[in-house]
This record gives C-alpha cells, sequence and structure tokens, in this order.
C-alpha cells in the first residue's frame, strides 16, 4: 500500500507540498530466494520525500550484523539493499535490535521489519525506536518520529517588557540565598548554585508572560490588524463585497511600511545588522549537510567535531577549600560587572537579558552577590553556568553547503555565567601588567590598549625608520580558530610560572572544563554536548587569557616592531632593501 499525502504548506522541504508512506508485507515468491513484492515496488524512484517501511521478510547484515545467515537469506536480500543504496535510502532500524520473537520454543529472533527513508526525508528522521507495549502480535509495535525542522516555531520566550515589576520586586526583597556547602565537591556547589539561582529566576517565569510565537509571527502586527482581519474573515465567509477587504489589505501596508520607517529611523551601530535584513531581505534558509551522516545526530556530532576540536577538558572532582589571599566578592565589584554589561547583548540558555539583572541588583543587591561569593572564594565555576546556545549561521557565497566548513557558529553564553566572568577578569587584569603576563606590544583586551593604540604605534614607527632612510616592510597575520584552540593545560602553566594568584588559577581552570553546548539551526536535535572550546567566544574573559596564552609569540625583530591585537598580529621589518625584509619576515 502507498499512501500519499498533501498539505497546503510545504512539508519537510521548502519545494514540496506532501511525501509518501510505502508499507508494504512482502512473502516468499515463486523461488525461496524471491520476495512476492519486487524491490523497485519498494523503493520508488519519486520527487516526494518517501519512507518504505513493513515487513519485508528479508534477512541482511545491515539490520543484523550477528545473525547467522543461511546461503537462501544471503541470496535474497542483497537486490533491495544495493536498490535502496543505488537511490540514497537510508536504513533508519538500530542495527541487532529484534523485531520479530518466534512463537514457537525453536524458533529464533530476527529484524523482518525494515525502514528506509529517502534523502528528501532522512535528515528529519529523529526516533526508531520500540518503547511501545506488546500487540500480542509476534512482531513488536515501533515507533518513528519525523520533525519537520524548517517548520518548527522557535521556542516560547519572555516578553520582559510586560513583567509585573511591582509584585517581582516584593517578591525578590523577600528572597535569601541558602548558605554554601562548608566543605564543597563540585557537584555539591552545582547543585547549592542550581537551587538557589533556580530561586531567584522562578520567580522571573510567574512575573513574565511568555511571547505567543508561530511560524507568522510578525513584528509589525496590530490590534488594529486583528480587528480588520476579524472582520475581511466574516465578509469573505457572508460573501458580501464591500471596502473592508481593501482596508485590511491597505493597513497592512501601512503597517510594514512604518515599522520599517520607525526602525530604520532609530537604528543605532548595534542594529544595524537588522536593519540591513530590512532593506535587502533575508537570505533563503540554509541548513547544515553531511554526507556519510544517516540522522540528525550524526550530524550534529560532525558539525561540533569540526567547530570546536580537540577533547572536552575535564578535571577531578576534589574538597574546595577557600583560598586564604582571595580578597572577599564586594557589592562595588557587582555594580561595576553589571555597568558594562550591554542591555542588548543576546542570552543564552538562560534566556534572561543583563537588563533584567542590573534591575534584580538595584532592587535586592545582596542576591547576586550572595549567589557569586562562594565562587570567588573558592576559585570555581558551576556546572550550572557553563552551557551555551551555538547558532549555526551559513558562509556567504559558497558553492556548497554539505561541509561543516561552510558554516560558523556564534555562541551565546548565560547572562549570570558572564557577571561573574566580568568580575574576574577585572581582578585578572589588575595584576596582568605587573606580573609581566603581556607583551608591551599586545594591544585589546586591556584599558589603554585600544586598536587606536596599536594603529598609532605602528605608524610612529613606520614613519621613525623611514626618517632614517630605511625600507619598510609589514606582514600581518591571523591566527586561525585562535580561542577555540587554547590549550588549557599550557595556559594554567603560564598563569603559575608568572606568580598569578592560585584562586584566579583555580577559577579558570574550572571556567574551561566541563563545559557544553547546543547547536542551533534548522533541523538541529537541541542536545547539549560536551565540546573543546579552548576559551569561549563571546565571554568577557576570554580576549584576556588568550592574549595571555599569545604572550609569547613576540619575537624581537632589530630595527622592527612586533604588533598584535588580540589574535592579530602585525611584524614590521625595515633595511636598506625590500629584499632583505621579506628575508627577515620569513625567517
Amino acid at each position: 500500500m502507498a499512501l500519499d499525502l498533501f498539505t497546503p504548506d510545504a512539508c519537510f522541504n521548502p519545494s514540496t507540498t506532501g511525501f509518501t508512506i510505502i508499507n508494504s508485507y512482502s512473502t516468499k515468491g515463486r523461488s525461496n530466494n524471491t520476495r512476492s513484492v519486487p524491490p523497485d515496488i519498494i523503493f520508488p524512484s519519486s520527487p516526494l520525500p518517501t519512507l518504505t517501511l513493513g515487513d519485508l521478510n528479508i534477512h541482511h547484515p545491515t539490520s543484523d550484523p550477528l545473525r547467522t545467515f543461511k546461503e537462501e537469506e544471503i541470496a535474497t536480500s542483497p537486490p533491495y539493499f544495493d536498490r535502496a543504496t543505488d537511490l540514497g535510502f537510508s536504513h533508519l532500524n538500530t542495527p541487532g535490535v529484534f523485531t520479530r520473537f518466534s512463537m514457537s520454543i525453536i524458533g529464533r529472533p530476527g529484524v523482518l521489519d525494515l525502514a528506509f527513508a529517502c534523502p528528501l526525508l532522512a535528515p528529519y528522521c529523529t526516533e526508531w525506536s520500540d518503547p511501545l507495549p506488546s500487540t500480542g502480535s509476534d512482531h513488536i509495535p515501533i515507533l518513528l518520529r519525523f520533525e519537520a525542522p524548517l517548520f518548527r516555531p522557535p521556542p516560547p520566550t519572555p516578553k520582559w517588557a510586560l513583567t509585573d515589576w511591582a509584585s517581582l520586586e516584593s517578591s525578590l526583597k523577600a528572597t535569601t540565598i541558602l548558605p554554601s556547602p562548608p566543605l564543597p565537591t563540585a557537584p555539591s556547589q552545582d547543585i547549592w548554585s542550581s537551587t538557589n539561582l533556580g530561586r531567584v529566576t522562578s520567580q522571573f517565569a510567574l512575573h513574565t508572560p511568555l511571547k505567543r510565537v508561530t511560524f507568522r509571527s510578525k513584528p509589525w502586527w496590530s490590534e488594529l490588524l486583528s480587528v480588520l482581519r476579524k472582520a475581511y474573515g466574516s465578509a469573505l465567509r457572508s460573501s458580501k463585497r464591500d471596502r473592508l477587504d481593501a482596508a485590511y489589505l491597505k493597513a497592512i501596508k501601512k503597517a510594514k511600511r512604518d515599522h520599517r520607517s520607525s526602525f530604520l529611523a532609530s537604528a543605532t551601530p548595534q542594529t544595524v545588522w537588522t536593519a540591513k535584513k530590512l532593506a535587502v531581505g533575508r537570505p533563503p534558509p540554509r541548513f547544515p549537510e553531511r554526507p556519510g551522516t544517516s540522522s540528525p545526530l550524526e550530524l550534529n556530532q560532525a558539525l561540533l567535531d569540526h567547530l570546536f576540536p580537540g577533547e572536552p577538558a575535564s578535571f577531578l572532582d576534589t574538597i574546595l577549600l577557600p583560598f586564604r589571599e582571595c580578597l572577599p566578592l564586594s557589592l562595588d565589584e557587582v555594580s561595576r560587572a553589571l555597568a558594562s554589561s550591554s542591555p542588548t547583548s543576546a542570552p543564552g540558555p538562560d534566556m534572561t537579558p543583563n537588563s533584567v539583572w542590573k534591575r534584580v541588583h538595584r532592587v535586592a543587591p545582596n542576591l547576586i552577590h550572595d549567589l557569586l561569593a562562594p565562587f570567588v572564594t573558592y576559585g570555581s565555576h558551576p556546572l550550572t553556568l557553563k552551557r551555551a546556545d551555538g547558532i549555526v549561521l551559513d558562509k556567504p557565497e559558497k558553492s556548497s553547503y554539505n561541509s561543516p566548513s561552510s558554516f560558523r557558529v556564534i555562541v551565546l553564553l548565560q547572562t549570570f555565567s558572564k557577571i561573574l566572568e566580568r568580575i574576574m577578569n577585572s581582578r585578572l587584569s589588575s595584576v596582568a601588567c605587573a606580573t609581566g603576563l603581556l607583551n608591551q606590544h599586545q594591544c585589546g583586551s586591556l584599558a589603554g590598549r585600544s586598536a587606536s593604540d596599536a594603529v598609532t604605534t605602528l605608524t610612529h614607527e613606520v614613519k621613525t625608520l623611514q626618517m632614517a632612510g630605511r625600507k619598510v616592510s609589514t606582514l600581518f597575520l591571523d591566527i586561525k580558530g585562535g580561542f577555540d584552540n587554547v590549550n588549557p593545560s599550557t595556559l594554567f602553566g603560564i598563569l603559575r610560572a608568572k606568580g598569578v594568584n592560585p584562586y584566579v588559577v583555580s577559577w579558570t581552570k574550572s571556567f574551561l572544563s566541563g563545559r557544553s553546548c547546543r547547536l542551533l539551526y534548522q533541523g538541529s536535535p537541541t542536545v547539549f554536548a560536551p565540546v573543546s572550546v579552548g576559551t569561549p567566544q563571546g565571554s568577557p574573559v576570554s580576549p584576556l587569557l588568550f592574549v595571555i596564552y599569545v604572550s609569547h609569540l613576540h619575537c624581537e625583530i632589530p630595527h622592527g616592531l612586533s604588533l598584535s591585537y588580540v589574535d592579530d598580529f602585525g611584524l614590521t621589518a625595515s633595511s636598506a632593501s625590500y629584499r632583505h625584509n621579506i628575508q627577515i619576515l620569513q625567517k
């Protein structure tokens, strides 16, 4: 039986409006080596996403690798699997999971119920399992789940503009933080952090409504349009031709025009990319593809391996001891960290913007302080704050998008974690120069060492050498994937060798270990997976840790200069000829 299903909207693929399910029950044919339903019927060449399943009555090593096969079984199944392979069908069964159990004592179990998906459908298969209760048959029921990621609505997000702050503020003032464990381990401190942070954030959910996000959500929609839409629908149903339809459609055009004009009129450098989208429109949606992957989880893992190379750093859990030389966390440090945070920064998995934490601190300043103070004292970073969202974006103008290298990732960290990271960044910055952690020609990530300072230094050096009659050449370099390839052990050795306070080294070690990320793209399984990120981009402390890590790369160049801005290096050489400069820079 073949069943074609159609829908007015696109289904699994923007270019298709339906899909096909082929259910086959195949018995023995005229000979023992044939079956009643031939391969070309079970696996048709179709332009629609196609799912083929059923009791095909064949045995194959792909579905049952541990089976001892008879000659008849070896001869029967290859034509079907070869046909499936030629057309690109993916085998969905979990290998080795039996689907039939014989009712007789001497019968042996086997895998007779098979499922295949064509290339247009296979990426959307999220589950093949057997969790359902028995039906009394000798075949088990199987659950197949497919999701259409192109049309999955985004998860509901809080509507912070409608937060009931009057009720929330009184609730926050009455909230207290439970005492930290006296001799904590990393797991017990993480439980303490999750419990107490949850007591605060759960109040946000109680007093903040959620946005009702749908596929057709429009930023320019208004209450007037809702009224006109209702009247427009009523007029159509009653077949009355009046001017309501014209008024409704005209109001939509006006709402779009007014929304675009008001947004562009108030555009800022922070919203310039959104303004560009309004001006040129959105590019066609793309989602990663990877030849050789047969499920969304495999594709997700391939992207993780490419975007976050290496093994995740992990350390043994030991009892955490307070550091005596650590200065207690002060309310002023928390205030300064919040003051330097951008209210428009995109939040991570916590979905809480910095503006909310700023207001919480004004209402109940001790809450954030009491939540963060133990982590500074014990030099640790809780596991609950190490989760991040990775937004996978396609690189423009690529000839093919079936490779992870055609995509890049923007990591969104939790905003509450960034408060602690800014505090530790400030403490580390105060000792970076004094202890020789940085080269004098490094710029970026420190106050007083901006891009302007780098440009001024390079211009001054070049002009000075030219005035002495020398030829000057500069080679500009960029460290590819610098942040993601920082070796944590090497970084810890540099910090210890320069005499950095042990609690800062301990916190850095904790911050860089045990991190996880979920990739967000069309069709992603949205599961957190351990990642090795070196120093996570987007973190306030990562640029400083990175420039400390690469400080030793600055070399001495006679009559020249080695200058850097974070991961961009400029090597300047001078001599009597440009040819000699090239030789110096090559060396």
